[in-house]
């Protein structure tokens, strides 16, 4: 083989390379960005209806189902959750909703709290966080 030939190669070699590590690096990007934005359109009518319930009764809801049916239809299902949890904070003045997925590599909690406050330990493992309505934790 000729060293013309061999230095072809070696450049094909290296192009498909490159074009290989590009590309999953943008499928890992975009499958990322199509769970997390499914997840989030999925339950942001809940958090919403959370707030609206806390507006109108000045207290938060005791459990997901006294949203149903005036706030949201229905309670949402997704194929990328694994549990929701909800619970009442701070003494019956406060909610947070935890939805909890292993969809992506890392295991992540979307957590919608009517405080949006966290603790430091939290602060910490935020990944992202939704309009100021979600914010993303890395599981422990």
């Amino acid at each position: 083989m000729s060293i013309k030939r061999s230095i072809l190669l070696l450049v094909a070699i290296a192009v498909v390379v490159v074009v290989a590590v590009l590309g999953i690096g943008f499928y890992r990007a975009w499958h990322t960005f199509s769970v997390e934005g499914q997840i989030h359109g999925t339950f942001f009518p809940v958090a919403k209806a959370l707030y609206d319930y806390e507006h109108d009764h000045s207290s938060p809801a005791t459990n997901l189902t006294q949203l149903v049916p005036r706030y949201i239809p229905q309670l949402p299902t997704s194929r990328f959750v694994d549990s929701v949890e909800y619970s009442v904070t701070d003494g019956g003045k406060a909610w947070q909703l935890s939805i909890h997925s292993l969809a992506l590599s890392q295991p992540r909690i979307y957590c919608c709290r009517s405080t949006q406050t966290f603790t430091a330990d939290e602060e910490r493992r935020v990944l992202l966080r939704y309009h100021a309505v979600c914010t993303v934790l890395s599981e422990r």
